[in-house]
């Protein structure tokens, strides 16, 4: 087959399973394929997860083989980047030094003097953007802080490879994964495949970062020119179809030659609207991406994300909402964007449909190049199958080196999930500070084990269940009554308009103990609080819920809690992800290990 017949990779989709699935038995690993989707004709989507672990990643296609594939390779470049655990799951202090390093064999510990004077070419990029108006060591020792786990130094660094000068820069982690999360993270068939995608990817999201921070209305890609590609032009008709739908296809190229496609889906009964991007140098390839991105886990009778249009966009934070299109890949976009005066012209994408993924990688990169940025590549392939990370400073960050909010807010979500962890042991101040953090969250509906990304099978005691029980509960501890009782009756507020998520006998349970607190908190003698409560609930309920709050400062004592890297002491440990989480990550150290990779081996990619 051609390569256009391919969709452009290096090897069709059921041998990209199989060498997958193989690579993954060779690792201990069982992988379960789950919510399957195929609403219409042409576009199917799938989850992929690690047995017994929140491991899982997603994938899309026109047939079910592409769709699974899809899934396969992402989970490979999570894998093998580490993404789940640099960005997701906290590790114990054994597995984070095993086999002797932290991150990779080829890490280095540098101090703060090291990262200002190395001269390396991205520090000098990073520390050449600081504001005039901001102290560049002050801002380093905000960094030093964000890591949640203990280091022997300021920072550890990862080799890089830069592209663009042929010279090794090392990054401090964290500030790797802080700085641009899983953008340009990639995997392929082949290496060219992978950086091709990776690219691509740093483009799109490049695009859609400018296209809503300077509100830049992009042209559509007229009718005609769609009609050249039927196959793009048949899975639009599809979806519109299906319903009262309009599919809009917008040049997200921002006039500079970028090969990014923007897709707008609008349902006109509820006048809500669903926007995704895709990149790839060849039109149909991005064309097709940003189509099957759009139906992702999706069903076309019940989309999931939408937003409601309206004029003027119901966003009181800007960070927060690009955050959301970046990272979830749902927000607002400006009213401009779907049918305002075009910020540029219409261009065709040019023609490269008989290039190989050498010479489509040597474009890419060419063309970063000539708008003035750096690609920085790391080879991450220690499963022996392509892996590899991008950053392109000034363009893949989804937040910057200099945004000291937003490092300061990070420094504070990994302290309370300290606190979390050490919950017997905080101070009263202590407590107050955990309080104040849910204080200030919109949603009150995640169990408390989600800020620590763990999951466990239930039974475990209620005030883990939902963050706003778990605020009542630090309010008892604290012998706050008053604001105890509050908090209970804001969750049983709340509980009103989620019916199917709580069981009528525990509804009445929580109401039992808000009422209790509320007699706590008027000082009321234990027998004529019994005598109040008897009207409206059960004599054993009622005793039920004061042998259960007893004493305040004893309260957790009495549940018991989480005891996070004491897995042998803590009751929950048979029912939770972790000990599965950490026998991954062991078991990609122990692969780091045996294959280590010199990043100088990518100059041969470099382009010629």
């Amino acid at each position: 087959m051609t390569l256009s017949a391919c969709k452009y990779k290096d090897e069709l989709p059921l041998k990209t399973i199989n060498k997958i699935r193989s690579i993954l038995a060779d690792l201990d690993i069982l992988t379960v394929e789950s919510s399957w989707k195929n609403s219409i004709d042409g576009f199917y989507s799938v989850t992929v997860n690690i047995r017994n672990t929140q491991i899982s990643t997603n994938g899309k296609g026109t047939t079910y083989e592409y769709a699974l594939a899809s899934a396969y390779a992402e989970l490979m470049e999570r894998l093998q980047n580490q993404a789940f655990f640099r960005l997701n799951f906290d590790l114990s202090k054994e597995a984070l030094e095993f086999q002797g390093f932290y991150y990779a064999p080829d890490e280095k510990q540098i101090s703060m003097e090291d990262f200002i004077n190395s001269g390396e070419d991205w520090s000098k990029i990073q520390l050449d953007n600081v504001p005039q108006n901001m102290d560049g060591k002050e801002l380093l020792k905000k960094w030093m802080q964000v890591s949640y786990e203990e280091t022997p130094a300021d920072f550890i660094a990862l080799p890089y490879f830069d592209m663009t000068t042929s010279r090794i820069s090392h990054i401090p982690i964290k500030m790797v994964s802080k700085m641009y999360m899983s953008n340009g993270m990639c995997a392929g068939n082949t290496p060219e495949e992978a950086l091709v995608q990776g690219l691509s990817e740093v483009l799109e999201r490049y695009v859609n970062m400018r296209i809503v921070l300077d509100k830049m209305a992009p042209p559509d890609i007229p009718l005609e020119y769609l009609k050249q590609y039927p196959k793009i032009f048949a899975m639009i008709e599809e979806i519109e179809r299906s319903g009262n739908f309009t599919v809009i296809l917008k040049d997200c190229s921002l006039g500079k030659g970028l090969p990014v496609v923007g897709v707008i889906f609008i349902n006109k009964d509820d006048q809500s609207y669903f926007v995704k991007f895709g990149a790839h140098p060849i039109f149909a390839i991005a064309a097709e991406r940003t189509l099957t991105e759009l139906l992702q886990g999706q069903d076309i009778r019940n989309m999931m994300g939408v937003k409601e249009f309206s004029y003027k966009i119901p966003v009181e934070e800007e960070h927060e909402n690009l955050l959301g299109i970046l990272v979830n890949g749902s927000g607002y976009y400006h009213a401009g964007f779907f049918r305002g005066t075009a910020s540029y012209e219409f261009t065709e994408f040019i023609d490269l449909k008989t290039y190989n993924n050498k010479q489509l990688l040597d474009y890419l990169v060419q063309l970063v190049q000539k708008l003035g940025y750096h690609v920085f590549v790391r080879d991450n392939s220690i499963l022996e199958f392509p892996s590899f990370h991008i950053i392109v400073p000034g363009m893949s960050e989804i937040e910057h080196f200099y945004d000291v909010k937003e490092i300061e807010e990070y420094v504070q979500y990994n302290k309370l999930k300290r606190y979390i962890r050490n919950l017997a042991a905080l101070s009263a101040k202590e407590i107050d500070e955990v309080i104040d953090f849910f204080g200030k969250m919109q949603n009150g509906s995640a169990p408390v084990e989600n800020w620590l990304n763990i999951a466990i099978k239930a039974p475990v005691p209620w005030y883990y269940a939902n963050n706003v029980l778990f605020v009542g509960a630090l309010y008892y501890r604290q012998g706050d009554f008053a604001n105890a009782y509050y908090t209970f009756d804001k969750f049983l507020h709340r509980a009103k308009y989620m019916p199917e998520m709580f069981d009528r006998g525990l509804l009445c349970f929580y109401k039992c103990v808000r009422d209790y607190l509320g007699t706590r908190a008027d000082s009321i003698a234990e027998k004529e609080a019994i005598d109040l409560l008897s009207t409206m609930y059960q004599p054993d309920m009622i005793q039920g819920v004061i042998n259960e709050f007893g004493g305040a400062g004893q309260f957790f004592d009495t549940f018991g809690y989480l005891s996070c890297w004491q897995c042998d002491q803590c009751k929950y440990s048979q029912r939770c992800s972790y000990m599965s989480h950490e026998k991954v990550y062991k078991a990609l150290k122990e692969r780091y290990t045996a294959n280590p990779i010199s990043q100088t081996t990518l100059t041969k990619l470099t382009v010629s």
